[in-house]
């Protein structure tokens, strides 16, 4: 045994004990989605009633987080949900849990210098000769560990090796504890007509040789099946999904023409299907790197031809996208989407989308609304300013807002709009003086 072999022996200890290091007042950052520590928090969160005043942040959390999403346990642990999912989603709505704005590119400053969280637990992989442990599917803290008084680390033999700046080192943690586990695999979502349509749309607007950012989601699977016969793609993205997986496999893919780390898949983290995480495992051409580095906008913008494309709740009818709320409840978070496509947009031949259905059922009005509306519900939560948003596509076609007026953009949006709402759009739209020729109200009706 070498020495780093020797010091994680030293470190190495059982959930239970690295759960009952944490003590009253204590803030705790956690790694997200498949990377949560599983075997600690749950240790962790039945010793809850233990605890006073202790802060959990964690985003996109698939972990057992139901022990503690109820009023009595939130005076124990209170959970900073910073990244909502239809697991966690009720507690926001209730007051239950709470949640801090933020750009993913800023998550380990915004963290760390200014909401104070210094203890953060993770997964990793199982240590090298050298003392490295892979972080797996998702980088976090790397660029802040500095900062940090405690690095809490449970290692689990099922976490893929995955090439980048993400690798914790045995010096750096404090403590180790050993839990082995599947990890969640987040499967695709299943692709509707709507959805076909809407990439179909997308699909005219990239050509071969663009780097592609996609995401989760129906439509991003869309898309990825709309491209399977271009050639050269290449991907700097948030997240890897099953779709860029599939598109590297068909040939489509091949990262050959990226003028920014060529050759390579970059990202900040994977979800999708146990396949992904298998496919991902060694794979020496994936690099993943910290969330502040991955999703900067200028480093987005050092992709020539880089097609960012993300999803909205609401859209009014002069750009703004409502995003993560619907009216003032917390639906998901800003997460990257304006990084993403601000760094686009700055991108030599970049191209910025905003994919959505036209329409969507509103469980609680009982009807199918608009998504397109003229203007966004009351304490709804601007993700993307109307100044950011460039190209919108619904199953109706493609516009490009850039340069438009506010005319214009009301034109623009209510023609790819769904024909059963135009109507309220334009006559909006001639309240408040957009339209005010017959001409301004049939350039839009197409």
């Amino acid at each position: 045994m070498n020495k780093w072999g020797e010091e994680y022996k030293r470190k190495l200890t059982t959930a239970e004990e690295a759960a009952k290091s944490i003590r009253d007042g204590d803030k705790l950052f956690c790694g997200s989605g498949s990377m949560a520590p599983t075997g600690i928090l749950d240790a962790l969160f039945d010793r809850a009633e233990e605890l006073k005043d202790v802060v959990f942040g964690g985003l996109i959390m698939l972990a057992p987080t139901y022990k503690i999403l109820s009023e009595e346990m939130s005076r124990h642990i209170k959970f900073n949900n910073l990244y909502a999912t239809p697991l966690d989603r009720q507690a926001l709505h209730e007051g239950i849990s709470e949640h801090t704005p933020f750009h993913f590119s800023d998550l380990p400053r915004l963290a760390s210098e200014y909401a104070g969280y210094k203890t953060v637990i993770t997964q990793a992989g199982p240590m090298d000769r050298h003392g490295y442990m892979s972080c797996g599917v998702s980088g976090n803290f790397l660029d802040v560990v500095h900062t940090l008084d405690r690095l809490i680390v449970e290692v689990n033999e099922n976490v893929p090796t995955v090439y980048g700046r993400n690798f914790w080192h045995i010096s750096q943690v404090e403590t180790v504890v050993e839990h082995h586990a599947p990890l969640f695999p987040v499967p695709p979502e299943p692709v509707i007509d709507v959805d076909r349509a809407i990439a179909e749309n997308i699909a005219g607007y990239i050509h071969d040789g663009d780097t592609i950012q996609l995401g989760i989601g129906a439509v991003p699977n869309a898309i990825g099946e709309c491209l399977l016969e271009k050639k050269h793609l290449g991907c700097y993205t948030e997240m890897i999904p099953d779709a860029i997986m599939k598109l590297f496999e068909a040939g489509a893919l091949d990262n050959s023409r990226k003028t920014w780390y060529p050759f390579q898949f970059n990202a900040f983290f994977s979800a999708g299907s146990n396949e992904l995480y298998q496919w991902l495992d060694g794979n020496p051409m994936v690099y993943l790197s910290p969330i502040s580095y991955n999703n900067d906008p200028n480093n987005v913008a050092r992709n020539d031809n880089m097609v960012a494309i993300n999803s909205t709740l609401e859209i009014d009818i002069t750009g703004q996208c409502a995003s993560e709320s619907i009216g003032p409840y917390q639906y998901s978070a800003t997460g990257g989407q304006v990084d993403f496509t601000r760094g686009a947009y700055m991108a030599k031949g970049g191209r910025a989308f905003i994919a959505t259905h036209s329409t969507a059922f509103d469980k609680a009005r009982g009807e199918m609304v608009s998504k397109i509306v003229p203007h966004l519900r009351e304490g709804a939560t601007v993700t993307l300013t109307r100044t950011d948003t460039m190209y919108v596509a619904t199953e109706y076609g493609v516009v490009n807002l850039k340069g438009k007026t506010m005319r214009e953009r009301a034109q623009a949006l209510t023609s790819i709009a769904h024909p059963d709402f135009k109507g309220e759009l334009i006559q909006y739209a001639k309240d408040v003086k957009y339209f005010i020729f017959p001409e301004h109200e049939e350039a839009c009706k197409a």
